[in-house]
């Protein structure tokens, strides 16, 4: 694909609309662990070769749109997708700050640990053979539900570790009371800004649990890295902005 593609990219957002925010909620590009299909949680595991060219790609897929702040969750990957995409899209000058409160759920003993394996060792605990029946049974909410699974499974601790309560899974509320935390104070920076495109980029079961909670018709997608979901924010509430998990950006910065 060439950059040609660039016009399908809806960038109808005027980025010096006053008073409107739109938060670009963006996964990080892939990992070692996502080509590993490991766990990866709270784990620090960088971006290969492959996810920096893939979030260069997505960077210049966001040329022509102007943020007013960046954000990101303390890990790596995060920080280094939204600098490389921040760089590749024209923005090198822009600071990206950087919340905890942005970071992956945390998988607890599970992390560093086989996905499939976890996942699947997860849907048992619940009653369930595999991801693809929970999802029948759970559906817009199998994220919520299976993080759950991880905090409960984890405090029975099966796999014989020393964790700490404290470092074990978390819970589902606990996730979405840190993601709302840390989107909403994003959002009344940028309000404070006088309103415009915030880049902020986190993790895909972080990201799913916010955004289910948006409306109860929204179905989220497993989320590609480098895909992103547009939200807006006004008077202390969110709301889609866009289609779900979209990959246009990425497509629109083509092949270099």
């Amino acid at each position: 694909m060439t950059n040609g593609a660039s016009s399908a990219v809806s960038n109808n957002l005027d980025p010096d609309s006053t008073g409107r925010v739109t938060l670009f909620l963006t996964r990080h590009g892939r990992t070692t662990a996502n080509s590993m299909r490991l766990m990866q949680g709270w784990s620090d595991f960088p971006l290969t070769k492959e996810g920096r060219e893939g979030v260069r790609r997505f960077g210049r897929g966001l040329r022509g749109i102007h943020f007013v702040s960046a954000w990101c969750g303390n890990l790596t990957r995060h920080y280094d997708t939204a600098r490389e995409a921040l760089d590749a899209s024209g923005q090198k000058d822009l600071r990206i700050q950087v919340d905890p409160d942005l970071r992956e759920d945390n998988f607890g003993s599970y992390e560093g640990r086989d996905e499939i394996e976890t996942l699947t060792t997860v849907c048992n605990y619940m009653g369930y053979e595999s991801r693809d029946q929970l999802r029948e049974a759970k559906g817009r909410m199998i994220s919520a539900y299976m993080q759950d699974a991880f905090h409960r499974l984890d405090l029975e601790n099966p796999l014989g570790t020393d964790l700490a309560p404290e470092d074990r899974a978390e819970t589902t509320e606990q996730v979405l009371t840190r993601m709302k935390r840390a989107l909403t104070g994003i959002g009344e920076d940028a309000l404070a800004r006088g309103g415009g495109n915030v880049l902020v980029v986190s993790s895909g079961m972080s990201l799913q649990q916010f955004l289910i909670t948006l409306g109860d018709d929204i179905d989220v997608p497993d989320m590609a890295n480098t895909s992103v979901t547009k939200v807006a924010y006004a008077n202390g509430r969110f709301s889609l902005a866009g289609p779900l998990a979209s990959m246009e950006y990425f497509q629109a910065g083509g092949e270099e």
